[in-house]
């Protein structure tokens, strides 16, 4: 009995450690910093605006903050297109100049005199307008029965943008209705594994939208796609 005592004694501490930790353990108390509050892992900012990378933390004492950039630290002291928010780790970077500089991976760290906590890697980029040259497509011919490819191409971003294609015959346009012959790809493009005189329309449009600040982006590209006639015949008598 002793020996299974001598076992299970850690385990219980270890679980007694964990449930104390999961409590909101009052600001009287003195105790590490915890981090409550930080700026998503992937943050795109505009940097027309002021770029704000948060991070909030509580302990007791109250923390003190610093930050890393690209695994170094980073002086934002001495930085004139910088500063941290008082009593708090929130950076604001003003960036008047080169603000493509800044692009870069931080992390923040709080600490006081019983430890220290950091946030997540910030991975800091600029939303960049997306820009879609304007083309003038010829119509695409293909015979019936063989695959096609349309391709999209959308502005990189960021953000990712999300990619859709509707097809449009006058006076109407739909969505492209996908299927296990009519697919689209993780790039933006339009797979047909075989084309059917159906599939021919005034034109397939590929639209992008970049999500930014509550409103979209929407741009688009034109191309007709035609499938040959004769072919439809050639196929179903062949059939």
């Amino acid at each position: 009995t002793v020996k299974m005592g001598t076992l299970v004694e850690p385990a219980l501490l270890l679980l007694l450690w964990q449930s104390v930790w999961a409590l909101d353990i009052p600001l009287e108390i003195r105790q590490p910093p915890t981090i409550i509050k930080q700026s998503m892992k992937e943050h795109i900012v505009d940097p027309k605006d002021t770029m704000v990378i948060e991070c909030e933390a509580k302990g007791n004492p109250h923390p003190i903050f610093s930050w890393r950039r690209n695994g170094k630290y980073f002086n934002v002291a001495r930085d004139p297109q910088a500063s941290m928010r008082r009593r708090s780790g929130t950076l604001d970077i003003y960036a008047w100049n080169k603000p493509e500089q800044y692009e870069a991976e931080y992390q923040c760290i709080a600490s006081n005199e019983y430890g220290s906590a950091y946030s997540n890697k910030i991975r800091l980029r600029l939303y960049r307008a997306p820009v879609w040259p304007r083309e003038i497509l010829e119509p695409v011919v293909v015979s019936a029965g063989l695959p096609l490819v349309l391709s999209c191409d959308p502005p990189p971003g960021p953000p990712k943008p999300e990619t859709y294609w509707m097809s449009s015959s006058f006076p109407t346009t739909q969505a492209v209705r996908q299927d296990r012959r009519v697919s689209m790809g993780v790039n933006g493009d339009l797979y047909f594994s075989n084309v059917l005189f159906n599939d021919s329309t005034t034109d397939y449009c590929c639209n992008a939208r970049f999500p930014y600040k509550n409103h979209t982006i929407t741009v688009r590209v034109k191309g007709e796609t035609h499938v040959q006639k004769h072919s439809v015949l050639y196929f179903l008598t062949a059939q």
